[in-house]
């Protein structure tokens, strides 16, 4: 199947991505704008899916990945919950450019999972692209992003569309973006610790 190249601006043109949402409900493996950076995505409830994704980005099977959701309803659903300690906080920040790490709950895929711990990183992206197709959709996205951090022009859609496009089903593009990765902020204990300082201000989280 040839790929779908699709041109949205994210003003005015959300209405052209319900063939992308049935892409990926179909178990279609893609690339969508985020407010960080360009991501592979797919369905998380697609187990083939999942697993091509992880092939085309040459991934270890056991590395974790980060799901994209639209609220935090989904957050509650696929974790285990944020600590009564945090959700001020993280409230402050959804949606944002910020990854959080919780405890998985059973309705991730144990594919996803490695290690007792269960740990899950989870995003509210502050994108109307992701937002448009995590509503359609109506369950998050798995996501990794396209590029390394010393490949300077993985940002550029047509460039990755050239690059993936036999091994993809669809790219969107919703114009150039920046490098900035996300803010990564685990709670798993007590106090929350940044492991990654991105896009996302910290200060925030306080």
């Amino acid at each position: 199947m040839a790929l779908t190249y699709l041109q949205v601006d994210p003003d005015y043109e959300l209405w052209k991505l319900g063939p992308i949402a049935k892409k990926l409900s179909s178990g279609g493996v893609g690339v969508i704008p985020t407010d960080t950076v360009y991501a592979f995505v797919c369905d998380l409830g697609d187990k083939a899916a999942i697993e091509r994704l992880y092939a085309i980005k040459q991934l270890d099977p056991k590395k974790p990945l980060a799901i994209l959701c639209k609220d935090l309803a989904a957050i509650a659903e696929y974790t285990r919950g944020v600590p009564n300690n945090h959700f001020r906080a993280l409230r402050r920040c959804v949606p944002g450019p910020f990854t959080f790490i919780l405890q998985a709950s059973a309705a991730v895929p144990k594919l996803m999972l490695t290690g007792k711990r269960r740990e899950l990183g989870v995003r509210i992206p502050a994108d109307p692209i992701c937002h448009e197709l995590l509503e359609q959709l109506e369950r998050p996205l798995l996501c990794t992003s396209v590029r390394a951090p010393d490949d300077s022009f993985w940002n550029n859609p047509a460039e990755i569309a050239d690059t993936y496009g036999k091994r993809l089903d669809f790219v969107v593009d919703g114009g150039e973006r920046l490098y900035e990765p996300s803010t990564v902020i685990s709670l798993l204990e007590d106090e929350p610790e940044v492991l990654r300082l991105g896009k996302g201000d910290p200060e925030l989280f306080v």
